[in-house]
């Protein structure tokens, strides 16, 4: 089953189906981000494809039987860079290799362009690129409070995003707020709800 953030690897005759924009450079792999939504055929999968800038997305649909493979992101948290020498340095890397300390206990994985990176072997992050980490916890038991706590310096820094049966909500706003509505990303859209576990 495809999720939100997972990374698939295309079969390219599907750029043959879709409007391609005048950004997009053609790789010799074709790989795009799984993203939220309902499509309108059940057997297409909503997929985006990314550029060099962070306003360079396209939205589409694509059909299940051109997915070659899934990676989903927390196959990701083991892997490093095929440019580690050039990014090793880049704020976005050292906090992921923290985070792979900080949390190596827990279920986690990258999304964001060093999900992307790390899945697709394409260049995505730059130095002011930002960590997307993503902590699946399908009940509060899961969530790792007290190292959150401890930790809240880095975390404070990153932008985590918890991922629970129902969608997926940000970190900082649940410990600012643990007991009123929050917002939850689904594949309905997003919601104001008490309900996130």
């Amino acid at each position: 089953m495809n999720r939100a953030h997972d990374i698939v690897q295309l079969d390219k005759e599907v750029l043959d189906m879709i409007d391609i924009p005048k950004w997009f450079s053609e790789k010799e792999q074709l790989f795009a981000t799984v993203r939220r939504g309902k499509p309108r055929n059940p057997s297409y999968l909503p997929v985006g494809l990314r550029g060099e800038k962070r306003q360079e997305r396209f939205a589409f649909e694509a059909p299940y039987n051109m997915i070659k493979r899934t990676i989903h992101p927390w196959e990701l948290i083991t892997r490093e860079s095929f440019r580690f020498n050039e990014v090793a340095n880049y704020p976005v890397y050292r906090s992921y290799q923290k985070a792979r300390l900080l949390l190596k206990h827990y279920s986690w994985g990258i999304g964001g362009s060093l999900g992307f990176e790390l899945a697709a072997k394409q260049a995505a992050i730059k130095p002011t690129s930002d960590l997307d980490l993503l902590l699946y916890a399908d009940t509060k038991e899961k969530l790792p409070l007290e190292l959150l706590e401890k930790q809240a310096a880095f975390f404070q820094l990153i932008d985590v995003q918890v991922i629970t049966k129902q969608g997926g909500f940000a970190l900082k706003e649940y410990l600012e707020h643990p007991s009123k509505k929050i917002l939850v990303k689904t594949d309905e859209g997003p919601k104001l709800t008490t309900e996130i576990w």
